[in-house]
């Protein structure tokens, strides 16, 4: 597995960081692990709000990006209502992310991306 990956519940969230260096050919099975592995812990610990931090590096296409945003909402089914995604890749990262979360949200999926954790985690927590 070319990421590192983490998590861990924080009281009424699942909180994960992924870092390492995206591999072309291995960016959409490794993240749709990925998100599989979340929702697994979510429907396990009973959280049902996620608040991801992205440190990869590398770039992603849009073709990987679309593909993996528009399996989100069905991957996560009812094991997540709300996602808070931190991008710390800089603006070309946050853009691209922005069409990832346009994709998501248009399939049904509750999820913003933000640049800082903070925002993220006041969006999350939100009512």
């Amino acid at each position: 597995m070319p990421y590192r990956f983490s998590m861990q519940v924080n009281g009424d969230y699942l909180r994960f960081e992924v870092s390492g260096r995206r591999v072309p050919g291995e960016v959409v099975p490794e993240m749709l692990r990925l998100w599989g592995m979340v929702a697994d812990e979510c429907r396990a610990r009973g959280v049902t709000r996620v608040l991801g931090v992205n440190g990869l590096s590398g770039s992603a296409s849009h073709v990987d990006v679309f593909d993996i945003s528009k399996q989100l909402p069905a991957l996560l089914g009812g094991a997540v209502h709300r996602i808070a995604f931190v991008i710390l890749g800089g603006e070309q990262a946050m853009r691209v992310s922005q069409f990832a979360e346009d994709v998501a949200v248009n399939r049904g999926l509750n999820g913003r991306v933000f640049a800082d954790e903070p925002s993220a985690l006041a969006w999350l927590r939100a009512p």
